[in-house]
């Protein structure tokens, strides 16, 4: 049996290594370079499709402005095309251009193989140890949220 320093120890150090890990991913695909800030931004409107600046901002845990620039140099790296709505400030247009399009299903491969282990793992798992996973998974963003902010 795990003791509670033992485990704490554990999920510490893989959130750190998490976070360490990510800062370190670039992705790059034909002379594109992407950085995390960048790919996590792309994702949530690939997947998400919300273009509110203060919606996505909320749910990255950035700033409105930090959004902002990065969607600028997506677009100017080529891979978005971004409108503001005339009547909404905070509203965006944003489609992915042909270089996007394909940029996304590389990242979208990648992201791929990690569910499909992760998918292999939790089959194994009844629903009373998914459900335990997901409770301590909010928990843990609960806890972590509230020291963000």
């Amino acid at each position: 049996m795990v003791n509670n320093r033992k485990l704490l120890n554990k999920i510490l150090g893989t959130i750190s290594k998490l976070v360490f890990l990510d800062r370190r991913r670039n992705i790059t695909y034909k002379n594109i370079k992407l950085y995390p800030s960048e790919i996590h931004l792309l994702l949530f409107i690939y997947h998400i499709q919300d273009t509110n600046i203060t919606k996505i901002a909320d749910h990255l845990g950035l700033t409105k402005g930090a959004i902002s620039q990065t969607l600028s140099r997506l677009n100017r790296k080529g891979i978005i095309i971004k409108e503001t709505e005339p009547l909404k400030k905070n509203q965006l247009h944003i489609q992915f251009t042909d270089k996007g399009k394909i940029l996304m299903e590389h990242v979208n491969e990648f992201r791929s193989l990690l569910e499909t282990e992760f998918l292999n793992y939790l089959e194994s798992k009844s629903i009373e140890e998914k459900q335990l996973i997901s409770d301590f998974l909010d928990t843990m963003i609960s806890i972590m949220h509230k020291k963000v902010q």
